[in-house]
C-alpha cells in the first residue's frame, strides 16, 4: 500500500471544517500532518478536529515542515496568492479555495510560481461535478455554434453575514463582493465550458448593504476566445425570480440550461430529437456516478462531497505526476471577468445605484440610517422593481452589446 499524503491545512476559519470533512472521506490516501492560523485558538481546535499533532500560528513554519506534501489555503482571499507563491517555493503542491487570486495578476504570479517549482496546483471548483465534463465533450458539440449565453447568481447575503468575518466586505482583504465571494463559484464553470476569456467589462453597485465597502450588485459582458459572447448578472441583495433559467447557452442545434443555484446541475435539448434523447440516457450514468465513491453523499449544500471530490483527483495527480482534472489556468479565467467588471464599473458606480434606488422606489421604505439596507427593504416587500427587471432582460437578451440605461437616462 502506498505511503500516505502529508497534508497541511493553512487557514482555520469557517471553510477549513469542510476541508477538515472532506479529507477525512480519503483517509487511505492522505492524512492531516498539520495547520496553521495567526489566531493560536483557531489553530489549536482545527488540529484537534483533523487529528493533526502540530498546529502552527505562522504559515511559513508549516511551509518548512518536510512530512507536508499538499497544502490546502483556506485562508481570507488577500492571503491566497502570497501563501501560495510561498507554498510552491517551498516544493507543495497546492489547493487552493477559490478564488484563486483577486486579480489577474496575482492569478499570473501563483501560475508562474508553480511551473518554475514543478508542482501541482488546482482551484476549489463545481468542475468536480463530473456533469460539466460530460457537457463540455458530449453536448457542446452537437449544439453547434454558440449564439449568445448568460448566466444569473443570486446569492441573498443579509449584514450578518458581513458581519461574520472582519475580512469581509473590504477592497483590501476580500477583493470585492459578490462578483469575488459568490458568483466566482459559476463564473469558473462557465469560462471553461465556453473555452476561456477575450475580453470582459460590467458594472456595479453598492445597493443594500452601507455597511461594506463593495458591490452587491453588478451586470456585464464577456467575449469569448471563440468569439462568442454572453452576459452575467449578480447580486447578494434579492432571490431569483420563481421558474427562472440561472444559466442558458444558445447554439445552432440546441440549448444547454440551468435553473439550479450553484450550477450543480445542467440539462440540455437538443433540435435533432434522436440525439436528445441518446445523450439523455448516456447522461444518468454520470448522474449515477454520483452515487458512489467519492463522492457520497452528494447533496446540493453539500461543499464536502465537492471537495472530497477534488481532493481525490488532486491527490491521484500529485501521486501519478499528472494535470488535475481542474487545472489552476482554467481558475485563472474568471479572475479576468472580476478584473474587467471591477475598473470598468468604478466610475459609473454612483450613477448605477441611483437609477437601481429609483428601480425599486427604494428612497421611499423606512429606514434607520442614511442608506437603506436589505434588512429594510425585505421588510417592505422590494424585490427589485422595474430595476431589476430591465437588467435581467438587458442580460437574457442576445444582442452582442451590452446596454446601460443609467448612463443615458436624464
Amino acid at each position: 500500500m502506498a505511503e500516505r499524503i502529508g497534508v497541511g491545512i493553512i487557514g482555520c476559519g469557517g471553510i477549513a471544517g469542510t476541508h477538515i470533512e472532506a479529507l477525512a472521506g480519503l483517509a487511505g490516501e492522505c492524512r492531516v500532518v498539520a495547520v496553521a492560523d495567526p489566531l493560536e485558538e483557531a489553530a489549536r481546535r482545527r488540529a484537534g478536529e483533523s487529528g493533526a499533532l502540530t498546529w502552527y500560528t505562522d504559515y511559513h513554519d508549516l511551509l518548512a515542515d518536510r512530512r507536508i506534501a499538499v497544502v490546502t489555503i483556506a485562508t481570507p482571499h488577500y492571503l491566497h496568492a502570497p501563501i501560495a507563491v510561498a507554498a510552491a517555493r517551498a516544493g507543495k503542491h497546492i489547493y487552493v479555495e477559490k478564488p484563486m487570486a483577486t486579480t489577474v495578476g496575482e492569478a499570473q504570479e501563483m501560475l508562474a510560481a508553480a511551473q518554475q517549482a514543478g508542482v501541482r496546483m488546482t482551484v476549489s471548483s463545481e468542475l468536480a461535478n463530473p456533469i460539466y465534463r460530460f457537457v463540455r465533450e458530449r453536448v457542446l458539440p452537437e449544439i453547434g455554434r454558440v449564439r449568445s449565453s448568460y448566466l444569473l447568481d443570486f446569492y441573498f447575503r443579509d449584514s450578518a453575514y458581513y458581519r461574520s468575518g472582519p475580512w469581509r466586505g473590504k477592497w483590501a482583504t476580500e477583493g470585492g463582493g459578490v462578483f469575488v465571494n459568490q458568483a466566482i463559484y459559476t463564473w469558473h464553470p462557465y469560462t471553461w465550458l465556453l473555452g476561456g476569456i477575450d475580453v470582459a467589462y460590467g458594472y456595479w453597485a453598492n445597493l443594500l448593504h452601507p455597511e461594506i465597502e463593495v458591490e452587491d450588485i453588478g451586470y456585464g459582458l464577456v467575449r469569448f476566445r471563440d468569439g462568442s459572447h454572453g452576459k452575467v448578472f449578480s447580486t447578494t441583495c434579492y432571490r431569483p425570480p420563481a421558474g427562472i433559467r440561472l444559466l442558458e447557452i444558445a447554439g445552432e442545434r440546441g440549448t444547454i440550461f440551468s435553473a439550479t443555484p450553484w450550477l450543480r446541475t445542467l440539462d440540455f435539448r437538443l433540435v435533432d430529437t434522436k440525439r436528445d434523447a441518446a445523450l439523455h440516457r448516456d447522461v444518468q450514468a454520470v448522474h449515477q456516478t454520483l452515487t458512489g465513491s467519492p463522492y457520497t453523499p452528494w447533496a446540493e449544500n453539500d461543499q464536502a462531497a465537492r471537495i472530497r471530490a477534488q481532493l481525490a483527483d488532486f491527490l491521484g495527480a500529485v501521486r501519478e505526476d499528472r494535470e488535475p482534472e481542474v487545472s489552476a489556468a482554467s481558475g485563472g479565467e474568471p479572475i479576468k471577468i472580476l478584473d474587467g467588471f471591477h475598473w470598468h464599473g468604478w466610475r459609473h458606480a454612483e450613477r448605477f445605484r441611483e437609477w437601481l434606488i429609483a428601480g425599486d422606489d427604494l428612497a421611499s421604505i423606512p429606514r434607520a440610517g442614511a442608506e437603506p439596507t436589505v434588512e429594510e427593504a425585505v421588510a417592505a416587500g422590494r424585490t427589485g422593481g422595474r430595476g431589476l427587471a430591465e437588467l435581467l432582460a438587458i442580460v437574457r437578451s442576445p444582442s452582442p452589446q451590452l446596454a446601460a440605461p443609467f448612463l443615458t437616462s436624464p
